[in-house]
């Protein structure tokens, strides 16, 4: 993928740019993550650091150790997840899909930790589905 991105926070206290598209991008299901999106699963992209860049609200970046392995970073006002470190991935960000401006480009092309997978979850294209809500 050769795009590049931007991204941001609900409160727009955090913006940040990429220098290159995103290396792979997925979805986990396991139950921390679950626990830090609020979600029935994660949707990921991950990057090199060095070519993701924090345009502002480096104070406001906050961090929470997820496990030994693993640090979430998120908008210390409004919570939003903006990216993770975890030490499979020396040199990486996990990127938060939710947190990119445009992500319409962007398609997970994998799942992980399927045995978390809530049962509904694979059949949500079916569901009824609206464009848009009446009230935001």
């Amino acid at each position: 993928m050769s795009e590049h991105f931007t991204g941001s926070c609900l409160c727009g206290s955090i913006k940040y740019q990429t220098s290159a598209g995103f290396e792979m991008t997925g979805n986990c299901h396991c139950d921390t993550c679950k626990k830090i999106t609020g979600g029935p699963f994660e949707s990921f992209a991950v990057i090199n650091e060095t070519h993701f860049e924090l345009l502002q609200g480096q104070g406001q970046l906050a961090s929470y150790p997820i496990s030994k392995k693993a640090e979430k970073k998120f908008c210390s006002t409004c919570g939003t997840p903006i990216y993770n470190k975890h030490i499979v991935l020396p040199g990486k960000l996990i990127v938060h899909i939710g947190s990119i401006d445009d992500s319409s480009s962007l398609s997970p092309t994998f799942n992980l930790h399927c045995e978390n997978m809530l049962l509904w979850v694979s059949a949500i294209g079916k569901i009824k589905s609206f464009d848009k809500s009446s009230e935001q």
